[in-house]
């Protein structure tokens, strides 16, 4: 995906307050392995927005847990789905765990999946592989560096984690790590989700 010129926005940290027209969000998402349409609800004029890179990805809610009640969209990194220029650290796939029947938005809780397995080369299509892959674990070698983690620019832009010594949330007792990290973003997305074989010419 390409996007536009990025408007101004006044920024804390990943966090922003749109100070003109939104960033752009993204069209298409996989759900069980099949590319769906996206259709974003623009947030209000100043609430606080989820951004990731160019992109916007819904309203913040750093204080509130995830609920039931709403359905799952995970941002995965890195994927072949979405790309902008000069962005490449932010390449990534969407998954929704589901394609609601209703005709209007519904919420959806964020949620990151970042890869930290250097060896992990497979494309996450669907929650379950990713669910799947959250169960196994690697055993870093005394040449693994934090450069080495596929997913290092989010964890340094959104997590503040910078540093191996950094991980240390994620290390298992021996000292291995996850293949990868499923954990809430800190937002909520407004989205109707669309299969494309139900879009008029489709």
């Amino acid at each position: 995906m390409r996007t536009g010129p990025i408007t101004a926005l006044v920024c804390a940290g990943a966090l922003c307050v749109a100070a003109g027209p939104p960033r752009q969000p993204m069209p298409s998402a996989y759900f069980e392995g099949q590319v769906v349409n996206l259709t974003f609800e623009r947030p209000a004029r100043g609430q606080r927005t989820l951004d990731f890179g160019p992109w916007q990805l819904g309203i913040s809610t750093r204080n509130e847990r995830p609920r039931d009640r709403r359905l799952n969209l995970y941002v995965v990194v890195p994927g072949t789905q979405h790309h902008a220029e000069g962005w490449e650290g932010y390449d990534h796939n969407m998954i929704v765990n589901a394609v609601p029947e209703s005709d209007g938005p519904v919420e959806w809780d964020v949620y990151w999946v970042l890869v930290l397995d250097p060896h992990l080369r497979q494309d996450l299509r669907s929650e379950r592989e990713l669910l799947l892959l959250a169960q196994g674990h690697f055993l870093p070698g005394d040449l693994f560096e934090f450069d080495d983690i596929p997913a290092r620019a989010v964890l340094h832009d959104h997590l503040h984690i910078d540093t191996l010594p950094g991980l240390s949330p994620f290390r298992h007792k021996d000292g291995s790590l996850p293949r990868i990290v499923v954990m809430p973003a800190g937002g909520v997305a407004r989205i109707r989700v669309e299969s494309p074989a139900a879009v008029p010419g489709k």
